[in-house]
């Protein structure tokens, strides 16, 4: 069970102010969401259509029964909104809300989904590597770990600032920048920065000492143009529901808009995420059998946690130790004994777009952008040592990408026709060396040295 309290936010208004709390609870997971914001006031009426009240009993006509139906086909083409976006604990991963879409399945270790070793979505079969992910049009390329051409979305845009996902189900549009949707797409929106002056402020306690913080100041118009910005920070901070460690990342988003008379406008956006998350074990159906959900990595942050993942290494390796009990019914108890793994990650991702309406049925829109990535993703390994002796070795991937493109599109509608054209160019560079780094070793079950620090930065390699 997770609690979490309210956050507020306040905006100037012409017309009034509602207030709107959900509450939700689920194992493991913030459980309610407090929101006060500031929205003008919209009418909707609903009109009745009186229809007969069904047969009537006449003596010059046998009594008859009519029954009909209307048939409603829903495509494979869906938009979810902000409303549905904001119903979830704070700091949720967006992709979770569209575990309400039949044939959408999401999935991760975490409660807020934002573990990027863990998180996972399949589409109608598909997984994530062949759906086609992009935001404001930029490409966010395959959403996998260690991703070689992009980014994961949750590190593109903090939650509050997406307006909502474009979701084709079906094979992905071909204006969409992507490789690899062939499964669908989806297709974030950021928000636009408010008319208003205002600022918004949520905040987010939970169990496991999960702790979300999010800020927001929008500029209002700031002259006759409509000229406005916004610029956010983000915090999220939560230990593991299992084992120990803490997963936290922290994001800053920025926003500008300038429209061009009365269809056309120019926007740029800035986004910067530093993670820092211990991650999960994986877990084999062998391992759930004999160990149980809770099994996890022998890190505890102590040097007993160490010990153990020591004397399981050197068992592994046939040079004595052994495996903590229970661990002796598996297959294969080396490849359920690695000490830690973690994820540091740092991004910058940013655009400069023109949406420019040339007449009233042709319009061009160009959008030039640039990512730059650089991670250190690690595990401890019980087949490898370090030369010191130590039959563990600390194993780190440290892929960087740097990369930047062009997409420009016109587009022309006649009669009941859509007609558009465009280019798309990107040069990436992307290198995935990986390097060893040396564990200390145990005497007489004295840890000799200090413990490696698996969220901090790795120097000295000696493989």
């Amino acid at each position: 069970m997770t609690t979490v309290l309210s956050g507020m936010s306040s905006h100037q208004v012409h017309a009034a102010t509602s207030t709107t709390t959900t509450a939700t609870s689920h194992p493991g997971h913030a459980a309610a969401r407090g929101t006060t914001r500031a929205t003008g006031v919209h009418a909707t009426r609903g009109t009745a259509t009186a229809h007969p009240a069904g047969p009537v009993r006449s003596h010059a006509a046998p009594e008859a029964l009519s029954v009909s139906a209307h048939r409603t086909v829903h495509g494979a083409h869906l938009i979810v909104g902000k409303k549905l976006l904001e119903s979830a604990p704070p700091g949720t991963n967006p992709m979770a809300a569209l575990n309400t879409m039949p044939g959408v399945d999401f999935q991760s270790a975490d409660a807020q989904g934002v573990s990027t070793w863990s998180t996972q979505i399949f589409m109608h079969g598909f997984q994530q590597q062949e759906i086609g992910m992009t935001l404001d049009g930029i490409p966010l390329g395959e959403m996998t770990y260690r991703n070689y051409n992009g980014m994961n979305p949750v590190l593109a845009v903090s939650s509050e600032n997406v307006q909502g996902i474009d979701v084709s189900q079906s094979a992905g549009a071909e204006d969409v920048a992507a490789t690899n949707n062939l499964g669908g797409s989806l297709a974030y929106t950021t928000s636009d920065p408010s008319h208003k002056l205002g600022g918004t402020v949520n905040q987010g306690f939970g169990s496991f000492d999960t702790f979300h913080t999010y800020a927001r100041v929008d500029s209002g118009d700031l002259n006759s143009t409509g000229a406005r910005f916004y610029a956010s920070y983000m915090r999220n901070d939560q230990d593991k529901w299992k084992g120990y460690g803490e997963q936290f990342y922290q994001q800053v988003n920025a926003k500008l808009v300038q429209p061009i008379g009365q269809n056309s406008s120019i926007s740029a956006y800035f986004d910067w995420s530093d993670l820092h998350e211990m991650e999960y074990q994986d877990m084999s159906p062998d391992i759930l059998n004999h160990l149980g959900y809770n099994a996890d990595n022998y890190y505890n942050g102590k040097a007993s946690g160490y010990i153990r993942a020591y004397d399981a290494a050197l068992a592994a390796q046939g040079k004595g130790g052994g495996y903590p009990a229970g661990y002796g019914n598996l297959s294969d108890a080396s490849d359920a004994s690695y000490y830690d793994s973690a994820t540091n990650q740092d991004d910058i991702v940013g655009y400069l777009k023109a949406d420019l309406a040339l007449t009233d049925k042709v319009r061009w829109t160009t959008t030039a952008y640039g990512h730059g990535e650089s991670q250190q993703t690690t595990w401890t390994t019980p087949y490898s040592g370090s030369p010191n002796g130590s039959p563990l070795s600390e194993l780190v991937k440290q892929p960087s990408i740097r990369r930047f493109g062009v997409l420009s599109q016109v587009t022309y509608d006649v009669a009941h026709n859509h007609i558009s054209g465009g280019v798309w160019y990107e040069n990436n560079d992307y290198q995935s060396p990986m390097y060893q780094y040396a564990e200390p070793n145990v005497v007489n079950g004295v840890v000799q040295g200090n413990l490696v620090n698996p969220l901090g930065h790795f120097k000295d390699p000696f493989a």
